[in-house]
């Protein structure tokens, strides 16, 4: 289990377009890797590849996401998970850090600091 967090602006504006996001989020993180994140419908058709089959449903509601821009961070204290979602210009960001999460605390400063965006948790 991991400690979620979400990053926004605390006027309520997007953050920015995907590049600026990224810019920002590797200057704080070095190392850090992004990539496109599956769809809904590409994860279920992986899991019933698997012979995991859902309920309508349940299916209904995971195959609607659209695929998505993440990006992994990992040093050998902690780990972070960036959600940069679907849409462009960027709303928020939704990260999930794991490990020694109180080790992620320069990096998310470094973060805030150099943006002015806030974290909430939930």
């Amino acid at each position: 289990m991991g400690l979620d967090t979400t990053i926004k602006r605390r006027d309520g504006l997007p953050l920015g377009n995907a590049d600026t996001v990224k810019s920002a989020i590797a200057a704080a993180f070095p190392g850090v890797k992004f990539g496109v994140l599956p769809s809904g419908a590409e994860k279920i058709r992986v899991m019933a590849e698997r012979g995991i089959e859902f309920p309508e449903v349940i299916r209904a509601h995971l195959e609607t996401p659209p695929a998505g821009l993440g990006g992994d961070f990992q040093n050998d204290q902690f780990s972070a998970e960036f959600f940069l979602g679907s849409k462009d210009p960027i709303e928020h960001v939704d990260a999930v850090l794991r490990g020694q999460t109180v080790a992620s605390e320069p990096f998310l400063e470094k973060l805030m600091t150099m943006t002015g965006w806030q974290m909430t948790h939930p």
